[in-house]
This record gives structure tokens, C-alpha cells and sequence, in this order.
């Protein structure tokens, strides 16, 4: 393991310590010969990037040579060497990230970290903001994360799981003080830990089901965020009393879960209706369990005696009427629980709990027995309970002796409720407008249109059995008009998601808008549907209308930087409209993972959202790779949801940077001519150069991608070309072969065009200091130059016909004129001198990554060639890419 520069000693630790055992384990595993040639390999590809340039290049022509000559019987266990490595990186660096905000909080006098809960607050006390105001918000603010399963994890949930257990070993070797014999047991827990990982197949043998899929999403909310959530008012109540000196109060968790998964219809087969129901359920089962569990483990702890404390009349009442209700419950505890009765009470309420999961269980198997009367009907029945068990235990003198823990559980089932998450339905607005016409005597519904319709009615049979709040959203893929809004809302009302007494759908139709066309007109499909009586009494009664803005199609379709601009007026446009209109607005946030597809920090994309378009709310995608390094550990998600919390406070109460009104009105016109520069550059490039796409299938692996088994879902929306591949493949290919053109290409045309005009760069570099919205784009342009690397993708591009010579002769001076520009309206002389982190995070992994593309450049070659046997070194090349990129789409 050589040096690492720049990087923390104990990150360095513990990356050597890792790669040490691996290469122990290699050695066991594949002999000193394979040990050896991955050596080789790796020191290969460091010297490419070190020393002079002469050596840099003779240093890449010997590896390209050395992999040229590679059997696919050593190519294997090479590239195995490399991906493992980075799943070991990534693991260092969670947990480096994690020791990072521990030093902080225990140093204290350095303050709270940057970003925190208590860092916002005290911001908010700085600026003026009153603790009575703050509460306000608190009280009424609501973020949603919704998690997804595009882009599904690269990895199995196998090889994650013994992820996770290092990582634990990790974290207990930084927190304790162990002895020699620890130290030994818990070195030799790490060798096996990485041992069971290279004898684990990385690969799928086939796709995952789509009930493969809810119960990788559900893990993590069983596993950390439902303990995270239940933590969180007393979070917010640490954080406010640190800031203003006095207790917040009782305050519900401000976050709730959706889930899309085993519910988005848009472009995947396999979500059928039955399939729709079963997910319901399995949400239903799910959750019962998990608070069954708890129920349990309280039990534990509630074991005060009669004898030693007061039982109120209000509890003893309770237990007269669980026992009449529930003669088997007291007929099998009764005796166990005599003189204990908050103890006897959960005991009940587990039997409750049970009764309503036997119930679910029957119905996922066919049954059709009525749920018993004994069994909760909704949270509120449980919350109701739970609450009793908290006012007698405070009657009891019982404040300190188990309170906390039923306010936890509280704020749990508040969150949560009995499906872990709430299940939101997507799907083409085409198929909601051919299912209203047939509805209206027209003609025969499409597949679709027929799909919708008995998705609906299973929503339906859901709400009717477990409440509203099991599934109330249905969006709308490439909504374009009022029209479609009102066809869905007919739908839903045939459908019997209606209420009579309310005079309004059970169900929120939410519009999305993604392509360009679509953002620009959202504000006007509004004020349609704002006139339209019937759907205007509807949204009274509701309280809101959900819009969703989508980041990856906009992107896809005209560039970066006039996505990018689109989204931005089109939330200032949509929230002025609903302003106007006396309509509560919540905006969904469709965000990928990559840059091209609304990534970023977190926290800062909060903060660049235009004036009033947040107002306490925010709902934002959480896709598939972004839940193992964003919530895979307790810390990760705590620093997470703090992150997003902060964001909307500071954003909800007018605390965050501004661009100053005088500057506002000339700063937009810039970047909307911005905007519109790039999107000529770059549908030039992508849409109208008719060797685009023979370049683009042959100097990637795009169809090697839709081989891989990582997602149920298929790559194209439907059959044709370009223009129906989704976003996902398609930032996915761009990434492996290391060019990630869909985050910069026409950045640098727009940069120069404008600021080559006299008094422009000097304007661009104001609107980086003064506009944090522009300020977030460019920083993010940064981040993928700095990741790209056009000379590997150069070797990519050589894989294409000699006729696209050119093309990517214009693809290389963009870069080059994109990295230009970008350091000169940043005014730094390397990309990222501000972000030090991230530079050692690349710098770190990018001469690791590079054996495994410079493999993967000489395989599609050899496949394209007609060799056989490739396919499975290939699919380990784009995982191992995947992981060292950390990205997938």
C-alpha cells in the first residue's frame, strides 16, 4: 500500500490496515502469483499518475499492454482485487466520516458542527429568530423522504452485510480501549469478515424481484431509520436548548418515509396490481412486527409493582377492558403479569398488535376473514394506548423511570405508522388519459390505462382496510397538461377513492413535470386547474397540491445548465401561482444520486431553492445507492436527516444565503442566456449530430448495462432509441467510461460565450459569490471534472467508428473549455481547492478505479471481437467502476 497524500492519518490507518488484509487474503485465497500481477497492476496505475509526464505516459502504454495480454482466467480475480478494495474505501471513509462528528462533538469548544441541528439553531437565535417563532415552524413543518430502488445498488445485499459488520468492528475499535487480546480477536474478525467477501460472488445470479427490492428499502428503515426517527424530537429538543437556553417541548417527528417501490408503474411490467397489493401488505406486516418487537422490549423495562407505585383509575379501567376484550392475552398472562400492570398492559397491546398482523398475513394468503374486533384498527388506536401508559407512569412518579422510552415509541408510530412507509404510486400520465376517456364510453383502455385502474381499486381495498395513510399519493409521469391532472382525479374518483363527506379523493394526483416543455408551462397547467370548480374543491379539502420536479429527464434532454435554469423558474413560477391562488404548494424533488440528475449536498441544494418555494415543507427522492451511504449506520443517517432538517429551517424562516432583489432581475436574465447557450451546445452534440449515437453505443457500455442485474426494472421506458432510454443507464454509462458528459457538456461553451463579452466575467463571478442557486450548479460542474478523466475516456472512444473522430475531438475541447472556465468564475487554480474532503476522497480512489477501466476498455473490444467468455469479467468491471465512483446513475 503506498503513501496517500493529503489525507487524514486515521483514514490513512485505516485504509492501509484494510488493504493489508486483503492482500493477505488474496495471497491465501489466489497465490502469490495473482498477489503479484495485481501489484503490478496497481503500481502501474499510480505511476500513471505521478512523476513526469513522459514517465505518466509510458506508465499507461505498459498497462494498456499488460491488460491487452491478460487471460481471462487472471482478469477475474485482478479485477476482484480492485472492486473489493473499494468496497473496503467506502466502508473507511463512512466510518471516518462518522469519527470526524464524534472529535467534533466531544471537543465542544470548537462549537457544533457545521450543518447540525444546533449549529442551524443557533444561526437562527444570531439572526433574530424568536423560540417562539422556531416552534411555530417546528411544530408544522413536514419533510418527506421518498426512497426508491433506481438506481438499485450495484452490490448485493449480501456482500453489504458484511460490509456493515466490518464497519462495526471499525467503529468498536475507535470507541473502546481494548486490551491486546480485543485488539488480536477483533484483528482477526476483520480477516474473516474480509475472507467470507472475496469467497462471496459480487454478482446476481438474476435480476431482483421487484419483492426483492421493497425488502432491501424496508431493511434500512427497520434497521436505522426507525430507531432515528423515534430519536429525533429529543434531537430537536437537545439542539434548541443549546441555542436558546430553554426546553423545546413535546414536538412530533417532522419526517415522514415514503417508499415508490413495489408502486411505480412507470415503464416496469413487473409492478402488476397483485403485486401493488402484496407490497401494501407486506408494509402492513412489516410494521406490525417491527412494533410488536418493541412493544416486547419495553415490556422489559416497564416491570413496576402495584406495590411500590400508584395505579390510576384510567389504567385500571384499561386492563379491565383488554381483559374482556382479550380472554387468551390474560388467560396466558394474567399470572405472569399479576401486580405488574403497565407490564400486563403492553401485554395486551402486543396482543392487539398480533391479532392485526394474523389478520394481514391471512389476507396476503387468501383468506378473507374479518379483521378481529380485539385487533387495532389504525395508529391512532395504538398511539392512544401508548399515551395512557405515558400519563399513568407520570401519575405514578414514573418520569424517569421508562417515560422516555414510551415518548420515543410514540414518536415512532407517529412517523411511521403500521406500514414502516407510506407506498406512493407513479405512473404515464398517457395511461391516466386513456383510462378516463374508456371510463367516458370511449374506447377500450390501453394495458396501462387497464393497469391503473385495478391499482386503483386495490388502493382502495387498502385504505378501506388500513386507513388513508397506507397509500394516498399517485404521480404522474410526464404530466404535461390540466387534462391530465383532472384524468387521474376521475379515475380515482370511479375508483372509490372518494370522500362523500369531505367531497374530495382520498388521494393526492400529483403532476410530474420533467422535460423542458413541461417545467416552462407547469405554472399555467396550475392556474387551469386552480379554476377547475370540482378540483378546486377538492384541493380545499385536501389542504395542498403536490408538484413534482424531475432532474433527470430535463437533463437528459437539453443539458445541465438549462435544466437547471428551467427548474428554477419553474419552482419560483409554480410557488407565485399558488401563492396567488390561495393554494397550499408542496414541490416533490425528484433527485438522482449524480450531478446530472439533481445530486448534490444535501443541505446546500436546500439553501439555493428559490424564496418561499419551501414554507416548511420539503420532499425529496432518496434513490438506491444513496441509502448505503447516507443511512446504513445510525450516524450516517442522524448526520443525514439533521442535514435536511437544517436546510428547511433555515430556508422555511428566511435565514439562508439570498441573492439581493437589486441583483435578482439581471442575474436570472444571465442565466437563463446561460441556459439557453448551453442547450444549443449541447443538443447539438447529443440530438442532432447524427453520429452521436453510434459513437455513444460504441465508446460505452450501455449495452452491457442492460445486462446487469441490478434492478427490476428495464433501461428503456419503451422500445426505440435514444430518446426513450431512461436517465438512469444513461448517466451510467457516461460515468463507467469516466467522460460524465451529461454533468458538465455545454457548461464551457456558455461560459466562454458570455463572459468573453466585455464586463461578463466579471459578472459570472459575482453571480458565483452572490447567488448561492448558481453558486450550488458550478460547484457541482466542478465535482464532476474532477472526477472525470478524458484521457481514459479517450480509450473508450477509440472503440467507436473512425467517422466519430471528430465528435470526440469536440467532446475533449469542451472539457477543456468547461474545466477553463470554471476555475476562472471560481477564481481557484485547481478544481475543488475549497473542498479538501472530496479531493482526497478522488485522489484516493481514482488510480484504483483506473486498472479496472482500462480492463473494462479491453473486454468490450475483445466481445466486440467475438471472443466468448467475457460477459462475466465485463459485468464485474461496470460494478467495480460503480463502487469506486460511487455512482451508478
Amino acid at each position: 500500500m503506498p503513501p496517500i497524500r493529503h489525507v487524514d492519518l486515521p483514514l490513512r490507518q485505516d485504509v492501509r490496515l484494510l488493504g493489508q488484509l486483503l492482500g493477505e487474503v488474496i495471497i491465501e485465497q489466489e497465490g502469490q502469483a495473482v498477489f503479484e500481477l495485481e501489484e503490478r497492476v496497481r503500481r502501474l496505475s499510480i505511476d500513471r499518475r505521478r512523476g513526469p509526464k513522459s514517465g505518466r505516459r509510458a506508465a499507461a502504454s505498459e498497462l494498456a499492454a499488460l491488460l491487452r495480454r491478460m487471460p481471462l482466467s487472471q482478469a477475474e480475480p485482478v479485477l476482484r482485487a480492485f472492486s473489493t478494495y473499494f468496497r473496503l474505501v467506502n466502508l473507511v471513509e463512512q466510518n471516518h466520516r462518522i469519527r470526524r462528528t464524534r472529535e467534533h462533538e466531544v471537543a465542544g469548544s470548537r462549537g457544533p458542527q457545521r450543518g447540525s441541528l444546533e449549529a442551524v439553531m443557533q444561526s437562527l437565535r444570531q439572526a433574530g429568530v424568536s423560540a417562539a417563532r422556531l416552534r411555530e415552524v417546528l411544530q408544522s413543518m413536514r419533510v418527506t423522504l421518498t426512497l426508491t430502488a433506481h438506481p438499485t445498488q450495484a452490490a448485493r445485499r449480501t456482500v453489504l452485510e458484511k460490509t456493515y459488520r466490518l464497519a462495526r468492528l471499525l467503529e468498536n475499535r475507535d470507541r473502546c480501549q481494548l486490551t491486546p487480546r480485543e485488539k488480536a480477536d477483533t484483528h482477526a474478525a476483520m480477516r474473516e469478515e474480509i475472507s467470507a467477501l472475496w469467497q462471496t460472488d459480487e454478482l446476481r445470479r438474476e435480476r431482483p424481484t421487484v419483492g426483492d427490492e421493497v425488502k432491501n428499502v424496508l431493511w434500512y428503515v427497520e434497521e436505522v431509520l426507525a430507531e432515528q426517527l423515534a430519536l429525533m424530537p429529543e434531537t430537536l429538543d437537545w439542539a434548541f436548548e443549546r441555542a436558546y437556553g430553554e426546553p423545546l417541548g413535546v414536538l412530533a417527528t417532522p419526517v415522514r418515509l415514503h417508499s415508490w417501490v413495489g408502486g411505480d408503474m412507470d415503464g416496469n411490467p413487473l409492478v402488476t396490481p397483485e403485486v401493488f397489493a402484496d407490497t401494501l401488505r407486506a408494509h402492513r406486516a412489516r410494521g406490525l412486527r417491527a412494533l410488536r418487537t418493541q412493544i416486547a422490549r419495553l415490556g422489559w423495562v416497564l416491570t413496576q409493582s402495584e406495590r411500590h407505585t400508584h395505579v390510576s383509575e384510567e389504567l385500571q379501567a384499561s386492563l379491565e377492558q383488554d381483559a374482556r376484550a382479550l380472554p387468551e392475552v390474560m388467560a396466558r398472562y394474567g399470572a405472569r403479569t399479576e401486580g405488574e400492570p403497565w407490564r400486563r398492559k403492553l401485554r395486551f397491546i402486543e396482543g392487539r398488535l398480533q391479532a392485526a398482523l394474523v389478520y394481514v398475513e391471512g389476507r396476503r394468503a387468501g383468506r378473507t376473514e374479518p379483521l378481529p374486533d380485539a385487533a387495532y384498527r389504525s395508529p391512532a388506536d395504538l398511539l392512544a394506548d401508548l399515551h395512557l401508559l405515558e400519563r399513568s407512569l407520570q401519575e405514578a412518579k414514573g418520569g424517569h423511570a421508562g417515560v422516555r422510552k414510551i415518548q420515543r415509541l410514540i414518536a415512532l408510530v407517529r412517523a411511521v405508522g403500521f406500514h414502516l412507509a407510506e407506498l406512493e404510486v407513479r405512473a404515464p400520465a398517457e395511461d391516466a388519459r386513456s383510462a378516463a376517456a374508456s371510463l367516458k364510453g370511449g374506447p377500450e383502455p390501453t394495458e396501462g390505462g387497464k393497469r391503473l385502474l385495478a391499482v386503483l381499486h386495490r388502493m382502495r381495498e387498502a385504505q378501506s382496510e388500513s386507513g388513508e395513510g397506507c397509500c394516498r399519493t399517485l404521480i404522474l409521469s410526464m404530466a404535461s397538461s390540466a387534462e391530465d391532472v383532472l384524468a387521474a382525479f376521475e379515475c380515482a374518483r370511479a375508483s372509490g377513492l372518494w370522500d362523500e363527506a369531505r367531497g374530495c379523493a382520498t388521494v393526492d394526483v400529483v403532476p410530474l413535470f420533467e422535460q423542458l416543455g413541461a417545467l416552462d408551462d407547469g405554472p399555467r397547467v396550475l392556474r387551469e386547474l386552480f379554476t377547475h370548480a370540482e378540483y378546486r374543491r377538492h384541493l380545499t379539502a385536501r389542504g395542498v397540491q403536490e408538484v413534482m420536479v424531475g432532474y433527470s429527464d430535463s437533463g437528459k434532454e437539453v443539458g445541465l445548465l438549462a435544466a437547471s435554469a428551467a427548474l428554477y423558474r419553474a419552482q419560483s413560477a409554480l410557488t407565485q401561482v399558488a401563492r396567488e391562488a390561495g393554494v397550499r404548494l408542496r414541490l416533490f424533488h425528484g433527485r438522482g444520486e449524480t450531478v446530472a440528475r439533481g445530486g448534490g449536498p444535501a443541505q446546500q441544494a436546500i439553501l439555493a431553492l428559490p424564496p418561499g418555494s419551501v414554507g416548511g415543507t420539503y420532499k425529496a427522492t432518496e434513490q438506491g445507492e444513496a441509502l448505503d451511504h447516507k443511512y446504513a449506520r445510525p450516524e450516517l443517517a442522524r448526520r443525514t436527516l439533521e442535514l435536511v432538517l437544517g436546510g428547511v429551517l433555515l430556508h422555511s424562516l428566511d435565514a439562508q444565503p439570498r441573492l439581493a432583489p437589486e441583483e435578482e432581475p439581471a442575474f436570472r436574465a444571465a442565466f437563463d442566456e446561460l441556459a439557453e447557450m448551453g442547450r444549443r451546445a449541447y443538443r447539438a452534440l447529443v440530438w442532432e449530430d447524427e453520429r452521436f449515437v453510434p459513437f455513444f453505443q460504441a465508446a460505452t457500455p450501455i449495452e452491457e448495462i442492460a445486462a446487469l442485474p441490478i434492478g427490476s426494472r428495464p433501461s428503456k421506458r419503451a422500445a426505440g432509441g435514444l430518446e426513450s432510454l431512461r436517465a438512469i443507464p444513461w448517466v451510467f454509462s457516461w460515468t463507467q467510461n469516466r467522460a460524465i458528459i451529461p454533468g458538465w457538456y455545454g457548461v464551457g461553451s456558455a461560459l466562454e460565450e458570455l463572459g468573453s463579452r466585455p464586463g461578463g466575467l466579471t459578472l459570472l463571478t459575482r453571480m458565483y459569490r452572490q447567488w448561492p442557486y448558481f453558486h450550488a450548479v458550478i460547484d457541482n460542474v466542478a465535482m464532476v471534472l474532477a472526477k472525470s478523466d478524458i484521457a481514459i475516456a479517450s480509450r473508450y472512444a477509440a472503440l467507436a467508428p473512425e467517422s466519430t473522430r471528430p465528435l470526440w475531438e469536440r467532446i475533449r475541447a469542451e472539457y477543456s473549455r468547461t474545466r477553463r472556465w470554471v476555475k476562472r468564475v471560481t477564481g481557484e487554480k485547481r478544481l475543488l481547492a475549497n473542498n479538501r474532503q472530496l479531493q482526497q476522497s478522488i485522489a484516493l480512489r481514482n488510480p484504483y478505479i483506473d486498472p479496472m477501466s482500462f480492463l473494462q476498455v479491453e473486454l468490450l473490444r475483445r466481445k466486440r471481437a467475438g471472443e466468448d467468455q467475457c460477459d462475466r469479467p465485463l459485468l464485474l468491471t461496470l460494478a467495480g467502476i460503480a463502487v469506486g465512483m460511487r455512482n451508478t446513475g
